[in-house]
């Protein structure tokens, strides 16, 4: 499962992961999409992805050695760069230097040698915080959109597609997951509550599910409606296997979370 906060007024993103292998793409991808959002330089990103990888591996392979646990990312762009921060929760920091995060020896080193600055904190976990130029003369969203869309809707399209790949879901089946997701979303993005957005995506059995909020009352079902086609109805519901809504109390009023489920099977056809 992964889970996603993007920031709408300060653009900013924090994703939680299980910190399994599976995961590490999954980092790559959100970075890549908060980068395009503020058009950083090509180069620069791919280095940028390298230390990310490098710091979440860490994570991965160390930080839980007898049990589940999670790896919290947070990226923050600023002019010119993108401050990152890689944290677990487990059993912290290496004992010995000679061993810098967690025995990954020249892993650190590399981080070293493309971020701009790095810090390993430990502290109930470990975290290195670094900061990775964007090769851009100053970060901006694209096309003067509001901050907070366009990243968010870039992030749900990569995670969609790297979890259905993950879920070995057909290609069309996987198009047609985009494609319900993005017009499900950028609905629900108008109708959202407060100035952070919350995706949530999980494999469940050979299929996906899709979660998005917090949204207004009747927020889910406007969402939903909005995609109808005149003679189809709602491709929203022709295209997902099952859709509902989940209701709960968030900044002292009720809102809603739209929830797609998405199986490997055929869907009805337009």
């Amino acid at each position: 499962m992964a889970e996603v906060d993007v920031g709408f007024i300060a653009l900013g993103l924090r994703l939680r992961v299980p910190a399994v292998e599976a995961s590490l793409p999954v980092a790559r991808q959100v970075l890549r999409a908060m980068g395009d959002t503020v058009a950083a330089d090509r180069e620069a990103l791919e280095d940028a992805e390298l230390a990310l990888t490098e710091a979440c591996a860490n994570a991965v392979e160390h930080a839980y050695p007898d049990d589940e646990g999670v790896v919290e990312i947070t990226l923050s762009p600023g002019e010119q760069d993108m401050h990152v921060s890689v944290r677990d929760f487990g059993r912290g920091m290496p004992s010995s230097e000679a061993e810098p995060l967690g025995g990954r020896g020249y892993g650190l080193l590399m981080i070293e040698g493309i971020a701009r600055t790095v810090e390993v904190r430990g502290d109930g976990g470990t975290e290195v915080a670094m900061t990775l130029g964007m090769g851009a003369p100053e970060v901006s969203t694209v096309d003067g959109a509001i901050p907070g869309v366009q990243p968010a809707e870039r992030v749900l399209r990569r995670l969609v597609a790297v979890v259905a790949a993950q879920a070995d879901m057909p290609v069309d089946r996987t198009l047609e997951a985009l494609l319900v997701a993005e017009m499900a979303a950028r609905a629900a993005l108008r109708r959202l509550v407060g100035d952070t957005v919350k995706l949530r995506i999980t494999r469940s059995g050979e299929g996906i599910e899709l979660r998005v909020g917090p949204l207004e009352e009747n927020g889910a079902e406007a969402a939903v409606s909005e995609s109808e086609v005149p003679a189809i109805g709602s491709v929203v519901k022709r295209l997902a296997s099952a859709v509902r809504t989940e209701r709960e109390q968030a900044h002292g009023v009720n809102v809603e979370y739209l929830v797609l489920r998405i199986e490997p099977g055929v869907a009805a056809p337009l």
